[in-house]
C-alpha cells in the first residue's frame, strides 16, 4: 500500500533527525515553515521546482560552491548538506538569501527516511510502529526454546518482568522475580481477557492465554510487572497483546505436531497389527524403530477399554482424549510408545516391562476413565506385535466375561484354556467350537443345562437347582446332549471338549448364544485379515464389535 504524506513543520523533521543536523542559516521561525517530503540533489541535477520538498544534496567533496545553483535559484528552500563539505562554515550571506541551511552527518538515505517518517499520519506511523514490533517479537519462534525467548524479547521491548503463569497459578517461564501469589490471586479473579495490575508497588498487565483445544478455556495467564508509577504504556500494552497472540500461535503449533506425531505412530501401529502370517516386513520394523521402539528390552501390546461404554456419539472423542491421556502420562515417564485409538478404547505398543506398566496405570488410575486392560506377551520382533495385541484383546474379553469387577490381566494370568485360545487362534477356536456345538444351535434348553453344569462344577443337584428344575431333568438334558454330540461327559477328553467349546462361545457372544451372526463384516474379521479384505491397514470408520476397529491418521 503506497505511503501517504501530509505537511509536517521543518522542527519536526529536525527533532527526528536528532544531533545530526546543525543549522547553518535560518531562526527560530523558520522551524514553524510546512514541508513535505524531501529529495535527494546532486550536483548537474535540475533544481527541484517544489519549495516545499527538503533539498537534500550530497556529492559535494569538490566544494560549497556546488550547491550554489540550488542557493540561487528562485524561491526560498529548505536545504540540507550531507557530510559537513569543505566551505561550508563560509557560506556568503548573499548566497543564501531566503534558504533556509543546514549540515547533517547522516547520508542522505538517512536524512530522507527520517523525514519521511516524521511526514506521515499517525495512523501509519503508529501501524508501522506495530508491524516492527511484532515482527521483532515474532522472530522467537524459530528459537529452539520459542517461549523463554519470546519473554526475553517482551522484556527488552517493555522494559519490564514478564512471566508465563499456568491456570494453576505456577510459574511457567519467567525474567525476574515476581509476587506470584499476589498476581494470581488478582488474574483468577475474573474472566477478563485483559486485566491491568496494581498490586503491592507492582503495576503490569495480564494477557489471557487460550487453550488452542478449547476455545472457551485458557491454559494461563501472560504477565509483564514493573515497579515504575507509569507503566504500561501504551507502546507495552500493545506488546503484551501481541505476545499473548504469539504465545497462542505457538501452543496451535505444538498441538498439531503432537497430532501429526501421533497420526504417524497409530499409522506403523495399525500397519504393524495388521501383519499377516507372513511377518517379515524389514521396513515396518525400521519405521518402529525410527519412532524409537526397539525390540532389544521388554515391549508389549497393551488393549484398555471403557469399562463403561460411552454413548455412540461420543464414541470417538472419548477414544481420542484417552488415547491423548495415555500418550502424555507413557511420554512423561520415559517409555517409548505408539498409540491408536480403536473401537470402544485404545491400543498401544509400549517399551516398558510388564510390572513397571501396572504401577503407572496404576498411579495415574484416578486421572483416567475406569478401564479394562489387557497386556499380551512380550514383543520380540516385527512379527509378533499382532500375537501380543491378540493376547491383549482376549484378556479384555476374559474381563468382561468371567471378571467384570478386575481391571487389568496379563498374559502370564492365563490359565490353561486361555492360554491355549491365545496360541491357537480366538477366531480359529470358535470356529472349531461352533462346529462342535453345531447340533445344540437350536435346543436353548440343553445348552442351558450343559452350560450351568459346568458352571456349578459338574454337580447336577446345584445346577438343576440354578435352572430351577428337578435333577432329573437335568440329568435327562445332559444325556440328550451326549446323544446329539455322540461324548460320554464321565470321559476326560469329553469334558475338556465341551469345556473348551463353551469359553470359546462365551468370549465371543453374550451368556447363553450359540448362532453365529448371519455374517461378518472387515470390523468384524480378526486382526490380520482385516488389510486382506479391504486392500489396506486395518484402517476403519468407528469401532463395533468386540475387538474395535481403528481410526485411521486423520482422526
Amino acid at each position: 500500500m503506497p505511503v501517504s504524506h501530509h505537511s509536517v513543520e521543518l522542527g519536526t523533521v529536525l527533532t527526528e533527525l536528532g544531533s545530526s543536523v546543525r543549522l547553518m542559516a535560518g531562526g527560530s521561525v523558520d522551524l514553524t515553515r510546512p514541508v513535505c517530503g524531501a529529495t535527494v540533489w546532486v550536483p548537474g541535477d535540475p533544481v527541484p521546482a517544489d519549495t516545499s520538498v527538503i533539498v537534500v544534496c550530497t556529492g559535494l567533496r569538490a566544494g560549497i560552491e556546488a550547491v550554489f545553483p540550488v542557493l540561487e535559484a528562485k524561491g526560498s528552500r529548505v536545504v540540507l548538506l550531507c557530510g559537513a563539505p569543505n566551505g561550508a562554515e563560509d557560506i556568503d550571506a548573499t548566497r543564501v538569501a531566503d534558504n533556509v541551511v543546514g549540515v547533517v552527518g547522516a547520508d542522505a538515505g538517512e536524512v530522507v527516511a527520517s523525514v519521511a517518517r516524521s511526514s506521515q499520519s499517525v495512523e501509519e506511523a503508529v501501524s508501522r510502529r506495530l508491524g516492527a514490533l511484532q515482527r521483532s517479537l515474532s522472530l522467537a519462534l524459530s528459537d529452539p526454546a520459542p517461549i523463554p525467548a519470546l519473554l526475553i524479547r517482551l522484556k527488552r521491548v517493555s522494559n519490564a518482568t514478564t512471566a508465563l503463569i499456568d491456570r494453576h497459578g505456577d510459574i511457567v517461564h519467567a525474567t525476574g522475580p515476581l509476587p506470584r501469589t499476589l498476581l494470581f490471586d488478582e488474574i483468577s479473579s475474573t474472566k477478563a481477557d485483559t486485566q491491568t495490575l496494581d498490586i503491592d508497588g507492582w503495576r503490569g498487565l495480564a494477557a489471557r492465554v487460550t487453550d488452542p483445544s478449547s476455545p472457551d478455556e485458557h491454559t494461563g495467564w501472560l504477565v509483564v510487572a514493573s515497579r515504575r508509577p507509569d507503566f504500561p504504556d501504551v507502546y507495552a500494552t500493545s506488546a503484551v497483546h501481541v505476545a499473548a497472540s504469539l504465545v497462542e500461535a505457538n501452543q496451535r503449533m505444538g498441538v498439531l505436531v503432537r497430532q501429526q506425531e501421533r497420526a504417524v505412530r497409530a499409522a506403523v501401529l495399525e500397519q504393524a497389527l495388521a501383519l499377516r502370517r507372513e511377518r517379515h516386513d524389514a521396513e515396518l520394523a525400521a519405521r518402529v524403530a525410527g519412532l524409537g521402539i526397539t525390540f532389544d528390552t521388554e515391549v508389549r501390546v497393551a488393549v484398555a477399554m471403557f469399562a463403561r461404554s460411552p454413548r455412540s456419539d461420543q464414541r470417538r472423542q472419548a477414544s481420542d482424549s484417552l488415547a491423548n491421556s495415555l500418550g502424555q502420562i507413557l511420554s512423561a515417564a520415559g517409555y517409548p510408545s505408539l498409540i491408536t485409538a480403536r473401537g470402544n478404547g485404545v491400543t498401544f505398543l509400549v517399551q516398558c516391562g510388564v510390572a513397571a506398566l501396572q504401577r503407572l496405570l496404576g498411579a495415574h488410575e484416578g486421572e483416567l476413565p475406569p478401564l479394562q486392560t489387557g497386556i499380551g506377551r512380550t514383543v520380540t520382533t516385527v512379527g509378533a506385535v499382532v500375537d501380543s495385541y491378540n493376547d491383549a484383546q482376549l484378556a479384555v474379553r476374559t474381563l468382561r466375561r468371567v471378571a467384570q469387577e478386575q481391571r487389568l490381566m496379563v498374559y502370564e494370568d492365563f490359565d490353561f484354556a486361555t492360554r491355549l485360545f491365545a496360541d491357537v487362534g480366538l477366531e480359529r477356536m470358535v470356529a472349531w467350537a461352533e462346529d462342535f456345538l453345531k447340533p445344540l444351535a437350536d435346543r436353548d434348553n440343553l445348552l442351558a443345562g450343559l452350560r450351568s453344569y459346568f458352571e456349578h462344577d459338574q454337580n447336577v443337584n446345584v445346577a438343576a437347582e440354578a435352572l430351577s428344575i428337578h435333577h432329573n431333568s437335568l440329568r435327562y438334558r445332559l444325556t440328550k446332549v451326549e446323544e446329539l454330540l455322540t461324548i460320554n461327559l464321565k470321559q476326560p477328553a469329553a469334558v475338556s471338549s465341551v469345556f473348551l467349546a463353551l469359553t470359546a462361545i462365551d468370549l465371543t457372544r453374550e451368556p447363553g448364544a450359540l448362532k453365529r451372526r448371519a455374517s461378518r463384516s472387515n470390523d468384524e474379521l480378526p486382526v490380520g485379515e482385516v488389510g486382506a479384505a479391504r486392500g489396506v491397514t486395518g484402517f476403519g470408520s468407528d469401532g463395533r464389535g468386540d475387538i474395535g476397529v481403528a481410526f485411521g491418521p486423520e482422526r
